[in-house]
């Protein structure tokens, strides 16, 4: 709790300084009223308006949609768009650094969703080293303040591009010309994170002119964000496995490996959108819209690794095992062990990622059709850089002893190992390597469009378009790592060594693990030992140092080019109140991928291209029948495709000895196939109220599914015999069905409240060796918000939550996410029609991410355990 106090007092004191500038801000609009002829009236609009805007949203498109709208300019419903899209029905997000990134839509991976924005991909990339590049948009780099609206497409439409199985996000920027001339605002914020115990600043402006006649304008907004990320970890590696005790010979269930682990970064996001629209007429109109937005991500993480599997394996004493085979309590003893206790120390700065769209939008009216062009550019690359360091104690030390204990979860203690906080030579630095990796991803689109108003009965519309997209996805790397390290005695140094008296300290308050504190190394002395190292050579016997090697087993290259024609038709019966569209898509689809691969035979890496191509149709329909003024009735069907990742097409491979695992792509893959229906209904009983409920259903073909297996891999070492290598398949077909229901309504006297509900069932794949079941699904999700709002204050909690859902197949069971829940708090107070003062809370019940291991047949273990604490913020928003 001194944490929080010390939160408490600080907001006061900023709330002080606030209060000031809003006594300033007040001053300086009563100046500015007593000559101002030429202001005019600025009404702020609140909650309750922005949901009447995203009912009537809702109530009046074709398809299956939901929608968010900001309440007014740079006022986004939350701190990131994800953070929001989460509010709605059917829509789960991952907070793994406590902050909104991934979104899943009805049950599917991330990955199987697409998100645009004004209607175009957007290109995405990754700062952590261990992520793969997935299709799924990384949240992070979208700053909500650049966001007018998002709209959630639980059906497709044959106009909107292909490539999601679960829906599609469509996040629309402003245009100038659609505002008032002279339109302006600036928030500024500051942020306490709790863990960090740091406050943090943040700011957006924007502004939009456009000229007396109206026919040119011009919008640009930028935007930036600090925030000091401390993550806690108690984390279970290498999953649950069997490993037999050395003192009673039994089979038990122990993780390879625990960590007791400190993540910390440096978050710096920048932001800018630029429109520039053109309408000289009521036929012609153009904007020209560019959008960059850049995340500095340097990050450092520091794991202590007992690691139980070799450790009860070789030197276990006083084994205690309960009813269901899992080891619950064990001694190491160090002195028949040989590498039992590890510790990595990880410094990745220059870590980032980017993104930028420029993208020209026009639109002409003939008269007898409307003609529409788009065409444009996105890029993106992330990079990941690694300072790696990973001591490991001596073998068969009896000074390195420990107990090993899982009831209620795996943990070590070394109360007796003072050595950990004042560290000697029981472990030895032996692992070092320095590794940049550069991800990129780009996109060029171009289509056309046109509408003809056509009188065929109840057919009002007929659309037509082509699209063509040319994107290339790849990733480089180059490793400085040291040869001849027995040259030097089998390491690099002892813990002593590299050490100036500073200690690790304060983990795990939240997620009871040990050990809680140890020691930090001293990162200028590992600099200076290893700049010193000389450069190998051809020959060279003595230590020596590989600087800046391309690491070819990491680098691929995967270029897609996709052709979709459509035709659409949109329809109306005033008579019976039906309406909708029916249509059909069709596209093609070619892709390249190539990679590098070792050859044991020339002893030198060759590049490999393997190509493939699929086409698909995809028929669409939505119906919506306006059963009475009150009540839509819904009917959608609908073919879907969604393709695989970057990661999954590569033919490269990533291994890990140590732990005998590995990963690789399968370029072969087909994408996922789906038929999907809905049927709903919506009650709109009141103003600013809404019942409703929908069920869906999903059949999923060519399910892409992991499978793990003994592979021999040829690699610079030689031949490696791994015993888990994973990689993708094609499966059989996969069902998914569910219920979505939601209610909203606003009370006379201010107060409202907006809850949904989210039912999905899915059913396991059956595969040659056993079931596998569809990631990133949890049967239960719900989120209930309440608000309160009058002319001056506006308040609004936020609950949200998800059922576990599973994340991956490993040897013996499968990894879970276990159940999240988040609390959130938002107060806003209206000072003027133009300053708003707020204060914001995330996570106010501390909750952390869990994830829990199923042993197949066996029983549920708890895995690792993060905690990314709290975070308050205080600012204010002033709208000229």
């Amino acid at each position: 709790m001194h944490k929080l106090d010390r939160a408490i007092r600080s907001a006061n004191q900023s709330l002080v300084r606030l209060g000031s500038l809003a006594a300033l801000a007040i001053a300086s609009t009563g100046a500015l009223a007593q000559g101002g002829d030429n202001l005019e009236e600025v009404t702020v609009v609140g909650i309750r308006a922005s949901l009447e805007q995203n009912i009537d949203m809702k109530r009046n498109a074709d398809s299956v949609v939901d929608a968010i709208t900001a309440e007014d300019i740079g006022k986004f419903p939350d701190k990131n768009v994800a953070e929001a899209l989460q509010r709605v029905p059917g829509v789960s997000i991952s907070r793994d650094f406590g902050e909104g990134e991934d979104v899943s839509i009805r049950g599917t991976d991330s990955s199987l969703n697409m998100t645009l924005l004004n209607g175009q991909t957007v290109a995405t990339s990754q700062w952590k080293v261990l992520s793969a590049l997935s299709r799924g948009f990384n949240y992070a780099m979208l700053p909500s303040d650049l966001i007018a609206s998002a709209e959630v497409y639980k059906t497709p439409q044959a106009d909107i591009d292909e490539g999601s199985v679960g829906g599609t996000i469509i996040l629309s920027t402003r245009k100038p010309l659609d505002m008032d001339s002279g339109t302006a605002s600036v928030s500024l914020e500051s942020q306490y994170s709790e863990l960090p115990e740091q406050w943090d600043p943040s700011g957006s402006a924007m502004a939009s002119w456009k000229n007396e006649a109206g026919t040119f304008g011009v919008l640009g907004a930028v935007v930036f964000q600090d925030r000091t990320v401390e993550r806690h970890g108690a984390e279970v590696l290498g999953n649950y496995s069997v490993y037999n005790t050395a003192d009673t010979g039994e089979d038990v269930y122990v993780p390879w490996g625990l960590g007791s682990a400190l993540f910390k970064q440096d978050r710096e996001r920048r932001g800018v959108d630029l429109n520039l629209q053109y309408r000289p007429g009521e036929r012609f109109d153009a904007t020209l819209h560019y959008m960059a937005s850049e995340l500095g991500a340097s990050n450092s993480n520091q794991n202590f690794l007992p690691l139980p599997g070799n450790g009860v394996r070789d030197g276990a004493t006083n084994s205690r095992v309960d009813e269901n085979g899992v080891l619950i309590g064990a001694d190491i003893d160090g002195s028949q062990v040989g590498s039992h206790v590890a510790y990595d120390v990880i410094y990745r700065d220059g870590s980032s990622m980017d993104t930028d769209v420029l993208d020209l939008d026009m639109n002409y009216d003939l008269g007898f059709a409307r003609v529409h062009a788009q065409l444009g550019r996105t890029t993106s690359e992330g990079r990941a850089n690694d300072w790696f360091y990973e001591y490991f104690n001596q073998a068969n030390d009896d000074r390195v002893n420990w107990s090993y204990s899982n009831e209620g979860g795996p943990s070590g203690s070394f109360a007796d190992s003072g050595w950990i906080t004042n560290p000697g030579d029981e472990l030895v630095l032996n692992g070092y390597f320095e590794s940049r990796i550069l991800m990129s991803d780009a996109e060029d689109y171009a289509q056309v469009d046109t509408e003809f108003d056509v009188d065929f009965g109840p057919v009002e519309q007929i659309k037509v378009g082509y699209k063509r997209r040319d994107r290339d996805t790849g990733q480089d790397r180059v490793r400085t790592y040291a040869s001849n390290l027995d040259a030097a005695g089998g390491y690099f140094g002892t813990a002593a060594d590299f050490w100036s008296g500073a200690v690790v300290s304060g983990l795990h308050g939240e997620t009871g693990f040990a050990p809680g504190a140890y020691f930090d190394p001293d990162r200028d002395k590992l600099n200076a030992y290893f700049d010193a190292l000389p450069d190998c050579r051809a020959g060279s016997a003595e230590l020596c140092s590989n600087r800046d090697q391309t690491w070819y087993p990491s680098i691929f290259d995967i270029n897609e080019k996709v052709d979709a024609v459509y035709v659409k038709a949109d329809f109306a019966d005033d008579a019976t109140g039906v309406r909708g569209n029916v249509g059909v898509r069709y596209v093609t689809t070619d892709t390249t991928s190539g990679a590098w691969s070792f050859s044991d035979e020339q002893g030198d890496y060759l590049y490999d291209e393997v190509t493939s191509d699929y086409s698909d149709v995809l028929p669409s329909l939505n119906l919506a029948w306006d059963l009475n003024d009150d009540v839509v009735l819904r009917f959608a069907a609908a073919k879907v495709i969604a393709r695989p990742s970057p990661s999954q097409l590569t033919s490269s491979v990533s291994l890990t000895p140590e732990t005998s695992s590995g990963s690789g792509g399968n370029p072969a893959l087909n994408p996922y196939r789906a038929t999907q229906y809905d049927l709903g209904a919506e009650w709109y009983f009141a103003d600013s109220a809404m019942a409703a409920a929908t069920l869906f259903t999903k059949k999923i073909d060519d399910y892409i599914f992991t499978e793990i297996r003994a592979e021999q891999v040829v690699s610079p070492d030689g031949v490696v015999d791994i015993q888990s290598m994973s990689r993708p398949q094609n499966g059989p077909g996969v069902d998914l069905s569910g219920l979505e229901a939601q209610l909203q309504y606003s009370f006379d006297n201010g107060f409202g409240f907006v809850g949904n509900y989210t039912y999905t069932d899915v059913g396991d794949a059956k595969t040659e060796d056993g079931p596998v079941t569809l990631p990133g699904n949890s049967e239960h999700m719900a989120n209930l918000s309440g608000f309160f709002e009058n002319e001056k204050f506006s308040a609004r909690l936020a609950y949200n939550y998800r059922s576990e859902f599973f994340r991956a197949k490993t040897a013996v069971g499968s990894l879970f996410r276990d159940e999240q829940a988040s609390l959130d708090a938002q107060f806003s107070y209206y000072l003027t029609d133009q300053l708003t003062l707020r204060a914001e809370a995330l996570n106010l019940a501390n909750e952390t991410v869990n994830e829990i291991f199923k042993v197949d047949g066996g029983p549920t273990l708890q895995g690792s355990e993060w905690e990314n604490g709290r975070r308050f913020f205080l600012g204010a928003n002033y709208k000229f």
